[in-house]
């Protein structure tokens, strides 16, 4: 009985969140650097889980990055820049095949999908940023 309420619950919650519509995570430069500041954090905290191995933690990990970078995608729609905003779909693909890999208790391939996370990464930053003479970045 406990299982039919919890599964009417989550039907209603997901029903209301569908009907509400979505405010934009990301809006400013400030907003962007917060992103990215919880990517690079969520990233470290991906390959030290991979690497423990802690299948609860890349889980975490890769929940986080998958969302994070949904807004990034938002980001770079709403800005129509096709590569980075291709680059972070691929990134939210490569989130969920990690939380696949990770469910099927394969960590050669979720270490996989942060190798490919990681490249996604790397691509963006080389084509869309640029380091400031302070040492910090801003978008290109």
């Amino acid at each position: 009985m406990k299982g039919w309420i919890a599964c009417a619950f989550v039907v209603a919650t997901a029903s209301l969140a569908a009907q509400t519509p979505m405010k934009m995570a990301i809006t400013t430069t400030e907003d962007y650097s917060k992103t990215m500041k919880e990517v690079a954090a969520q990233n470290n905290a991906l390959g030290k889980a991979i690497a423990t191995p802690s299948e609860a933690d890349v889980a975490a990990a890769a929940a986080k990055l998958e969302t994070a970078f949904k807004d990034v995608q938002a980001y770079w729609e709403m800005k129509k820049v096709d590569d980075a905003t291709t680059a972070a779909k691929n990134a939210v693909a490569a989130a969920q095949a990690i939380t696949k890999a990770t469910g099927a208790h394969d960590m050669a391939a979720a270490t996989a999908g942060m190798t490919t996370l990681r490249a996604q990464c790397a691509s963006c930053h080389m084509a869309h940023r640029e380091r400031l003479p302070d040492g910090s970045f801003q978008i290109k």
